[in-house]
Formats: structure tokens, C-alpha cells, sequence
């Protein structure tokens, strides 16, 4: 009898499939779409505030006036229009670049990928923050490397320990091929990379040799708190991404890359291979509404939105989550990182808070490598209305207190040496 197998081809495909996972944010969107669940998973931002009528507008001059261009093939490199409005939105940050600095991506996902191409071979040594975007972690470990963990806090990545981990790296005659982060309002975190630390990260790539990649698609959603330097403005050398998605409309999938002229040449051949050309029509759409309209003033109607659902959601917490919990306060982004007492696990708890709350979040294991169980979990705060933000955190407060409470008399009915 022959056996039954789901997938014949599973002898045939790569090694690294094996490493390939779907995204627990993802397959969680399924749920949480639902009418009935109010939902702080995914990282949306809120389309339903976006100018509609200049996109309309704007796709309709680009298709009166190059129509024919705009339906067609076009470089690989990018449209060079919208390359010139990227200069001169980075030299905003003091990042001095010039249009052959620049490559435009399908969404800054599509430039880790293509980095995580070039840059990782089997078993090679990759740095990233613990947590990291999952993003992030899903492109890199397609490609098996070994993956190191450094720790964040308030003040972002803990770049002592990692000056540690480096030393020994070295020393075992591994050297990192790159480090990645996210340096404002980190994704899932929402902290900030200090500038002491980001000059500290900056020596310790000159002394040992990696590459740091910059992902900043958060840096313009400030709400307060003082601008931290680039570290592309700090550094020539560093790898930056940006994307349209969280200024203009994701739905664009276009993000880009500014990386010293060696490795811009690489990434543009892993493009070439991936995709031929990001979309010319979502280009010239894209530079034509930067162009006639004030994109500025859009962003800023965006931070006012965002600002208010950020402070519900830390009012909220703060009154109906168990006195034990903590959770960052983000200066700007889309998330904040809540974690529970000790004792419960995020993960375990989702199920429930689905099923009987209607309540959606990310559990934190989903931005670690390797990690089974977290009392973390990532709130999205940019979507939802204020009075739903209220009514999803009571929800998930009167869960988070029911599994502290059953944690507890389980702790208390349990005594050393007892069945």
C-alpha cells in the first residue's frame, strides 16, 4: 500500500524551506478582520482618513498625461522622478544622497528580502533586536543564518550587551554580517534608539566590520519627544529603508533603499532577478501626489489621529490592567508593547481573548527566533477609534486579570514535593 503523503514534493524543494513560516500576525488577520473582534494585531495605519479624492486625481493626470509609460515596464533602479522627491525627503533627516543612491522597492519587506539575499549564506552570523519586526526575521532566516539576539530596553537596543556578544563572536571566528534595527518606534517595542547608542552602534560596525541596517518606517509618525539623528546621516555607510507605506497609502507597496554604491549595484541585481521593476503606475502616482499636493500636511492629520488613539490606549491600560503589568510609552509609530505578570504567557491567552473577549493582539514569541513561550504581547493603536480602543483594552484587561487570578490559585494550592 502506498503511503499517503499531503505534499509529494517535499524530497524536491530547497533545505531552506524548511525554515520558511507563515506569519503568526498574518493568519491571525483572518480572525481578526472579523466585524465582531475588535482587533489591535495588525500594523494598519488608517486608511479611512486617507485624501482618496487627490489619489483619484492624481492617477488621473498621470494617465492623461503618460499613460502609455505609466502601464509599462520601467527601470530597475526606479522611477528617477520619484527617486529626486526621495533625496530631498532625506535630506530632511540630513542624509545627503543623490538619485543614483537610491533604488525603489516593493515596500521597504521587499528590500530586507533582497538584502537578506545578498548578504546571507548558510550558517552565517546575522544580528538582530530581541525583540525584532517579523518581517524582518521571516525574510533573513529563509536564507538559514545563524541568527543572535540582543536585548532592547527603554533606551533601545542594549548596545553594552552587544559590544559583549560581538567580542565573542569574534573570538569563535564568526564575524556578523550585518546588524538590524529599527531604531525609531521600534516595531513590535515602539522605543527609541538613543543618540548615545546610536553613536555607540555606529564605532562598534567601524571596529568589527558589519553592516548596520537602518529600517525606518516610523520615522515621520512622531507624536513628542526630540528627533534622534539618522544613523545614514551618521554614517555613510549604513544601509537605510524607507517606505510610502505609513506616509502615503501601503496599498502602493513601495518602499526604497539608499546603501553605499557597491552594494546598491548588488541589491539591484537581486531585484532584477526578484521582480524586474517595482510598478511604474504605482510610481508615477506616487510622484505625482507628492508633487501636487501637500503630502506634509496629510502626515500631519495622521500624528493628530495616531496621538489621540496612542494616549486612549495608555489611559485604558493603565485602568483596567493588573497593577503588576508594564507597557512602553512610544513617542510615535504605531505600537505599544504590553507585558503581563510573571507567570502567563501571551500565547496561551490569545485563544480565549478571541474566542470570549473579541479581542485581537500579537502574542510577543512572534518577534523572537526560537522563543516557545512570552508574556509580552504588541498593540496596535493606530486604527481603531478611541471609544473601541476603551472598550478592546477592558475586554483584554478582564482576560489578563481571569488568567493572573487562576495562575495564582494554582501557585497557591501547590507545595514542594506534592503529586
Amino acid at each position: 500500500m502506498t503511503e499517503f503523503r499531503f505534499d509529494q514534493w517535499l524530497d524536491l524543494y530547497a533545505t531552506r524551506v524548511s525554515q520558511m513560516r507563515s506569519s503568526e500576525i498574518r493568519e491571525m488577520l483572518a480572525v481578526a478582520t472579523r466585524p465582531d473582534v475588535i482587533s489591535f494585531a495588525g500594523g494598519l495605519p488608517d486608511t479611512r482618513v486617507f485624501p482618496v479624492n487627490q489619489i483619484v486625481e492624481s492617477t488621473q493626470r498621470v494617465m492623461l498625461r503618460e499613460g502609455h509609460e505609466a502601464l509599462q515596464y520601467g527601470s530597475s533602479e526606479g522611477h528617477e522622478a520619484l527617486r529626486r522627491h526621495i533625496v530631498e525627503m532625506m535630506a530632511e533627516i540630513d542624509v545627503e544622497v543623490g538619485v543614483d543612491d537610491i533604488i525603489i522597492t516593493d515596500g521597504a519587506q521587499q528590500a530586507l528580502e533582497l538584502l537578506g539575499k545578498i548578504f546571507i549564506g548558510r550558517g552565517d552570523t546575522i544580528i538582530v533586536e530581541a525583540p525584532s519586526y517579523v518581517g524582518a526575521l521571516q525574510a533573513f532566516t529563509s536564507y538559514e543564518p545563524d541568527v543572535v539576539s540582543v536585548p532592547l530596553d527603554d533606551m533601545g537596543l542594549r548596545t553594552d550587551l552587544l559590544a559583549e556578544k560581538l567580542e565573542e563572536l569574534i573570538k569563535k571566528g564568526r564575524q556578523p554580517k550585518f546588524v538590524y534595527v529599527v531604531p525609531n518606534f521600534h516595531n513590535p517595542v515602539g522605543v527609541t534608539l538613543v543618540e548615545e547608542r546610536r553613536r555607540e552602534l555606529i564605532e562598534l560596525s567601524g571596529k568589527y566590520g558589519f553592516v548596520i541596517i537602518e529600517d525606518d518606517p516610523y520615522g515621520r509618525i512622531r507624536f513628542d519627544g526630540e528627533e534622534e539623528p539618522s544613523l545614514r546621516s551618521m554614517d555613510e555607510n549604513v544601509v537605510y529603508l524607507g517606505t510610502f507605506s505609513k506616509i502615503f497609502a501601503p496599498g502602493m507597496r513601495l518602499g526604497w533603499v539608499a546603501a553605499p554604491r557597491a552594494i546598491l549595484e548588488k541589491l539591484i541585481f537581486a531585484k532584477q532577478a526578484a521582480n524586474l521593476c517595482s510598478s511604474s503606475f504605482s510610481q508615477r502616482v506616487t510622484e505625482e501626489y507628492l508633487s501636487a499636493f501637500d503630502w506634509r500636511k496629510n502626515v500631519e492629520v495622521l500624528i493628530d489621529l495616531y496621538t489621540e488613539r496612542r494616549d486612549a490606549m495608555l489611559s485604558a491600560l493603565e485602568e483596567f490592567f493588573p497593577e503588576e503589568a508594564t507597557w512602553t510609552h512610544p513617542n510615535g509609530g504605531l505600537f505599544i508593547w504590553a507585558t503581563l505578570p510573571d507567570g502567563l504567557d501571551s500565547g496561551e491567552m490569545l485563544a480565549e481573548a478571541i474566542r470570549e473577549a473579541k479581542v485581537a493582539y500579537v502574542p510577543g514569541r512572534a518577534f523572537y527566533v526560537g522563543v516557545e513561550k512570552n508574556s509580552s504581547m504588541r498593540l496596535n493603536f493606530s486604527y481603531c477609534p478611541p471609544e473601541v480602543i476603551y472598550e478592546g483594552i477592558k475586554r483584554l484587561g478582564a482576560v489578563t486579570k481571569h488568567h493572573l487570578a487562576l495562575y495564582r490559585s494554582l501557585l497557591r494550592g501547590y507545595s514542594p514535593g506534592s503529586k
